[in-house]
């Protein structure tokens, strides 16, 4: 599944959003994006584009607290079927 990281990854960057990690821990994928102001509704559309809607189910995208509270960032997570 390290394609599909890359390919969330460069997705991303290519529609202008600072990626910072992609992770993943068995089929969920969690990616931070450092931009509070992301627009949920672009990020679902990039990732729905890039990976396909059929494999891609519980897409959430919120802002969190990284770094002890020092960073907020968007972070996107979901379950990856491909």
């Amino acid at each position: 599944m390290g394609d599909v990281n890359e390919k969330i990854r460069t997705a991303l960057e290519s529609g202008g959003y600072d990626v910072g990690e992609v992770a993943q821990n068995r089929d969920t994928i969690r990616v931070a994006v450092h931009e509070t102001d992301a627009s949920a509704s672009d990020i679902r559309g990039i990732v729905h584009d890039t990976l396909g809607e059929s494999d891609v189910y519980r897409l959430d995208v919120t802002t969190e607290s990284l770094g002890g509270g020092q960073e907020v960032s968007t972070v996107i997570s979901f379950r990856y079927r491909g």
